[in-house]
C-alpha cells in the first residue's frame, strides 16, 4: 500500500542519516585521535596523517562528512596546542580543509568510481602537470638571468631572495605572527587570511620554512588552476578552446606571480571551482569555494552574482518558489561569509571591523574610486613619471594591461555565457576602482574568465602562434623584471 511505501522510504532515509552520522563520527575519532598521538612527531607527521582521514572521511563517507571533518579539525587541533598560535587564523584553516575535502570528494572520488579513466582527466592532469612545469622553468629562468649578472650563490641559496619581493613579506609575516594592532605589521591587516593560514599549514612538510611553503602552495594551486580552467574552457569551447585558453594563462606575462608566494593562484583556483561546480549541479559546494576565495581576496564575493544569475534563469521553468528564494539566499550569503570572517578578524585584531580601509587611505593611498578614473589616473603617471625605474612596468603595462582588457570585452564578450560575461564587467570595474592604483595588471590577470576570452580572440592558428609568442616573450621580460630588476607589482 501506499502507507508502507511511504514508511520504507522513511525508513530508507534515516538508516542512511544514521550511516552518515556514524560513519562521521568514527573519522572524526579517528582524525582526535591521530592528532593526539602523532602530536609529539611533529607538524609534519601530524599534518599528513590528517590530510590522509579527511581524504577518506569524503570518500567514504561523502563529500558532506569530508567537511565535517574538516571544519573540526583545526579546532581539536588548536586545543591539543599544534595549530595556529593566533585563535582568529582557526576558521580561515578550517574553510581551506572544507575546500580540500569537498574537491577531493567530487574529483577524486568521482574519478575513483569511473571504471576507466576517462579523457577529460587525463587533459585535466596535463594541464596542471605543464603549469607545474613551466613554473618550475621560470624558476630556472630566473636563476640563469641572476647568474648573467654576476651573483655566485648556488640555486638552492638564491632562491628565495630572488623570489621574495613586495606583498611576499607582509603574506610570510602573517602566516608567522598572525595579525597585530600595533607596530609597522598592523598594515598588515589589509591582506586577507586564507593564504597565510594555508601557507603555515603547509610550513608542516617544509620544516617550517613559510617561504618554501607559500612557494608550494602557490605552485600546487598553479596546477589545479589549469586543470579546473581546463574543465571550464572544454565545457563552453571544446578541447582545442580549452588547450589554448590553458596556454595563454601559463604564458600570460602576469603568470610570474603563480611561481611566488601571492594569492593569485589560490584565488583563481578557488574561483574556477565555485564557477565548475555549480555548472557540475554542486551548488552548496560552489558556495563553500566562494567563500574560500572572498576569503583570499575581496573580489572573491563578485562569485555571489552566478548564484543570483542561475537563480533568476530558473524562474521561467519552475516559477517563483520561496524554497528556491531561501536557498539563493543562503548561498549569497555563504559567499559572503568570507567577507564576513575578514572583518571578524579586523574586529577581535582593532576593535572596528573596517580598520583594513583606514589603513589602505592612509598608507597606499586607496579608497573607492572608479575605472575611468583609474584610467585617466594610469594615463597621467605614465606621462609625467617617464623615464623613472617604473615607468614601463607599473605605469605602461598596466595601461596597456587596461586597453586589452577593454577591447577584448567589448568584442567578445557576446562568445562568453551571459552569467560569466557579467562577472566579467563587475569584476574589471572593481579590481580597477581604487584610487592609486599600482597593481591593475596583476589584478585583471586574476579573471577567472579572461583565458576564455582570448582563445576566442583570434580565428587562424598562426594568429594564435604569434600571440602565444608574444605572451612567452613578455613572461621571459617580466621574470628579470620581478626577480633581478624588482620593478613588476
Amino acid at each position: 500500500s501506499r502507507s508502507n511505501e511511504v514508511d520504507n522510504n522513511s525508513g530508507g532515509i534515516l538508516m542512511k542519516k544514521t550511516v552518515w552520522i556514524v560513519r562521521t563520527a568514527i573519522c572524526l575519532a579517528l582524525l582526535i585521535a591521530v592528532q593526539f598521538f602523532t602530536r609529539s612527531f611533529g607538524q609534519l607527521a601530524t599534518g599528513s596523517c590528517v590530510n590522509l582521514v579527511l581524504a577518506v572521511s569524503a570518500l567514504i563517507g561523502g563529500v558532506w562528512s569530508g567537511i565535517t571533518v574538516a571544519v573540526i579539525s583545526p579546532f581539536c587541533a588548536y586545543l591539543l596546542g599544534i595549530g595556529p598560535a593566533f585563535l582568529p587564523m582557526v576558521p580561515c584553516v578550517s574553510l581551506g580543509n572544507a575546500v580540500y575535502a569537498l574537491l577531493f570528494g567530487l574529483f577524486v572520488g568521482k574519478y575513483l568510481k569511473e571504471k576507466k579513466p576517462a579523457a577529460a582527466y587525463v587533459s585535466m592532469a596535463l594541464a596542471a602537470a605543464a603549469a607545474v612545469a613551466s613554473r618550475l622553468m621560470l624558476y630556472a629562468l630566473a636563476y640563469a638571468f641572476y647568474r648573467k649578472g654576476g651573483g655566485a650563490d648556488s640555486f638552492a641559496d638564491s632562491f628565495e631572495a630572488l623570489w621574495t619581493h613586495w606583498d611576499v613579506r607582509h603574506y610570510l609575516g602573517i602566516a608567522r605572527d598572525g595579525y597585530t594592532n600595533v607596530g609597522d605589521a598592523r598594515l598588515r591587516l589589509v591582506f586577507f587570511p586564507l593564504y597565510p593560514a594555508v601557507t603555515r599549514v603547509f610550513s608542516a612538510f617544509t620544516g617550517g620554512n613559510l617561504f618554501a611553503a607559500g612557494t608550494l602552495v602557490s605552485l600546487l594551486c598553479s596546477g589545479l588552476c589549469a586543470a579546473l580552467l581546463y574543465d571550464l574552457a572544454a565545457m563552453h569551447l571544446g578541447g582545442r578552446g580549452a588547450r589554448l585558453a590553458v596556454a595563454y594563462f601559463l604564458l600570460s606575462p602576469m603568470s610570474v606571480f603563480l611561481a611566488c608566494a601571492y594569492t593569485e593562484a589560490l584565488f583563481i583556483s578557488l574561483t574556477l571551482a565555485a564557477v565548475c561546480l555549480l555548472r557540475r549541479g554542486h551548488p552548496w559546494g560552489a558556495a563553500l569555494c566562494g567563500m574560500a576565495s572572498a576569503l583570499t581576496r575581496m573580489p572573491g564575493v563578485i562569485v555571489s552574482g552566478l548564484f543570483i544569475i542561475a537563480f533568476l534563469a530558473r524562474i521561467p521553468r519552475e516559477g517563483l518558489r520561496m524554497k528556491a528564494v531561501l536557498r539563493c539566499l543562503a548561498q549569497v550569503g555563504m559567499v559572503f561569509g568570507g567577507l564576513f570572517i575578514y572583518w571578524g578578524i579586523n574586529w577581535l585584531v582593532t576593535g572596528d571591523p573596517m580598520t583594513y580601509l583606514i589603513y589602505q587611505k592612509e598608507n597606499w593611498y586607496q579608497q573607492p574610486g572608479s575605472f575611468w578614473a583609474s584610467t585617466a589616473n594610469t594615463v597621467s603617471y605614465l606621462i609625467s613619471t617617464c623615464g623613472d625605474d617604473d615607468w614601463l612596468f607599473t605605469w605602461g603595462f598596466q595601461l596597456l594591461a587596461m586597453g586589452y582588457i577593454y577591447i577584448l570585452l567589448a568584442a567578445r564578450q557576446k562568445k562568453l555565457p551571459f552569467d560569466l560575461a557579467a562577472y566579467s564587467f563587475v569584476y574589471v570595474a572593481v579590481v580597477l576602482s581604487p584610487t592609486w592604483l599600482l597593481s591593475g595588471a596583476r589584478y585583471l590577470y586574476a579573471l577567472a574568465t579572461l583565458p576564455l576570452l582570448q582563445a576566442q580572440s583570434l580565428k587562424s592558428r598562426a594568429a594564435h602562434a604569434v600571440g602565444l609568442s608574444v605572451c612567452a616573450a613578455l613572461l621571459v621580460v617580466f621574470t628579470w623584471g620581478y626577480t633581478i630588476a624588482a620593478a613588476v607589482l
